[in-house]
């Protein structure tokens, strides 16, 4: 937590109406927020959890930065907090001081040395100055490349770089922090202006977000990142698709389980069916060179007595694994999507469900789909990431009527990636994306149940005269406002832009990738989206 001049943790808490939980997240706009260069880097670092506003629900954009404040962004932002060995700190940073852990840090790796003075002293709470933030990026960036690259910036190309910037003020710049403050400029991080580099001015805070953003977009600009998509319900459409994926999830099947002791795959009836002409689709899956996976799903108030039902979990297994080697098929894998465990006793029940399903398996690989731990505590997330191959993160469906919540806003799924990488590994992880809308109607002052609207209705309205849409913070959603002679609506969409906001979010933690539900849902544009990032 920030202190004094740094950032207060005053977090938005959402509280549902039966108070059994709540988001420590914030969920409200900055009361100051500004529409400027920075608004998007703002939002997107406070959805990190990496800074966060005033108990005032402000920001405070123009207040000044101190250098602690400053390392503590640098050292989230490049996720190495935790990897300083020795915790060793200048003279006047106390062990228990808020900002030693991240301090020992980048003192570690001997980026403080221009900022310690001949008395050894740091003085943490000192406003951080442009040239001394640019120095501590730039060095930041050159431990990133080989040691050839990086000498040969610091003997001769930064030299080089001085004579292309060419800024007005380079001889007020503090000689040693020069060839890391070139680098800085050089990676596009930081600039000058017409006047020059300005490099004793002081940092303000939105233009630290803009610097701490650019840092990790750069980083991760290039990254190429795993595409699964879910072939299900209505996709045909999206058929064509399929060479942009790394994996394909085919919904076509469920848990049938009505009567204790036995149970099957169902693969003829519900919306959860091999489609006629699957044929094509899996042609197309095997065209692309990608896994194919049979999802089974289940969501009956039931299953938690299927799961300590043995006879019934053997039927139904012997039942899968009929299908699963069925060569008219030729899946690679299955993928459970177990939903609605709300009590804890069940998560050891499920466990063990998934290690007879594994030991069964063979070469056939297991993904498991869980949802946020929030409310379903009946899913221990530490040993289904053992079992599984692949572990699908349901990040959404927290939408709630008396707030307006909309399905899934970016501080809510950051949440939830940050709670479940502390028991998966990052390998395995894979954030969950669902294409959706959530709309709310108010008639004569009442507000109905959110609604779900068909995104090609979405799409057609928004296209519509009379619409006032735009980009909400912090949810990082479209947000639509209009009135007909049904009342006022307020509707959030999961478009393009959002889409490409959360790809960018399981970049940032390295995951293993992202999933799309269901893939005939998305539109040209977001395809055009995914298609730039995927591994692909």
């Amino acid at each position: 937590m920030w202190k004094k001049t740094m950032l207060l943790g005053a977090l938005f808490v959402l509280l549902f109406a039966n108070n059994a939980f709540a988001y420590d997240v914030q969920l409200k706009p900055f009361q100051d927020e500004e529409q400027d260069y920075a608004k998007d880097p703002i939002y997107t670092l406070s959805a990190l959890g990496i800074i966060n506003g005033y108990e005032d629900q402000t920001y405070r954009p123009n207040n000044d930065l101190s250098r602690e404040a400053f390392i503590k962004l640098l050292v989230m932002a490049g996720k190495i907090e935790n990897k300083a060995t020795g915790g060793r700190t200048p003279a006047d940073v106390s062990k228990d001081r808020w900002s030693a852990p991240y301090i020992a840090a980048v003192h570690e790796r001997k980026w403080l040395d221009n900022l310690i003075d001949q008395a050894g002293l740091f003085h943490p709470e000192q406003t951080i100055t442009r040239e001394e933030v640019a120095m501590l990026v730039g060095k930041s960036l050159l431990d990133s490349e080989s040691e050839k690259t990086r000498q040969q910036w610091l003997t001769s190309d930064w030299l080089n770089e001085r004579i292309v910037r060419g800024f007005k003020d380079d001889s007020a710049m503090n000689e040693a922090m020069k060839p890391y403050v070139y680098y800085a400029a050089h990676r596009g991080i930081m600039e000058g202006d017409q006047s020059g580099f300005n490099p004793k001015e002081s940092l303000i805070r939105k233009q630290a977000a803009a610097v701490i953003y650019r840092l990790i977009d750069k980083r991760i600009a290039e990254q190429k990142i795993d595409v699964t998509g879910y072939y299900a319900i209505q996709s045909y459409a999206a058929i064509e698709q399929m060479n942009k994926l790394s994996h394909v999830i085919l919904g076509w099947s469920n848990l049938s389980y009505s009567t204790a002791g036995t149970a099957s795959l169902n693969i003829n009836s519900t919306v959860n069916r091999v489609p006629s002409g699957y044929e094509e689709v899996l042609a197309a899956a095997n065209a692309a060179q990608i896994p194919k996976e049979l999802m089974v799903f289940y969501d009956g108030a039931n299953l938690k007595d299927f799961l300590k039902d043995q006879a019934a979990r053997a039927a139904f297994m012997s039942s899968l694994l009929h299908t699963l080697k069925d060569p008219a098929y030729s899946f690679t894998g299955v993928s459970i999507d177990f939903e609605g465990l709300k009590d804890a006793a069940s998560a050891a029940d499920y466990t063990h469900f998934l290690q007879e399903l594994k030991s069964q398996l063979g070469s056939l690989t297991l993904s498991v789909a869980v949802p946020p731990t929030y409310y379903y505590k009946g899913y221990d997330l530490k040993e289904i990431g053992k079992l599984a191959d692949m572990v699908i993160l349901m990040a959404y469906d927290f939408t709630h009527d008396d707030n307006m919540l909309p399905s899934a806003p970016l501080p809510l799924v950051n949440d939830t990636v940050m709670a479940a990488l502390q028991s998966i590994p990052k390998e395995k992880l894979v954030l969950g994306i669902s294409k959706q809308a959530n709309q709310w109607i108010t008639t004569s002052g009442v507000t109905g149940s959110a609604l779900n609207p068909a995104i090609a209705d979405v799409e057609k309205r928004l296209a519509m005269p009379g619409v006032d849409a735009a980009w909400a913070m912090p949810y990082f959603l479209k947000k639509a406002t209009f009135a007909d002679e049904r009342g006022s609506h307020v509707l959030y969409y999961e478009d393009s832009q959002s889409i490409a906001k959360k790809i960018w979010l399981a970049k940032f933690y390295d995951l293993q990738g992202v999933s799309l539900w269901y893939m005939g849902n998305y539109t040209k544009s977001d395809w055009e989206q995914v298609g730039e990032l995927a591994a692909k």
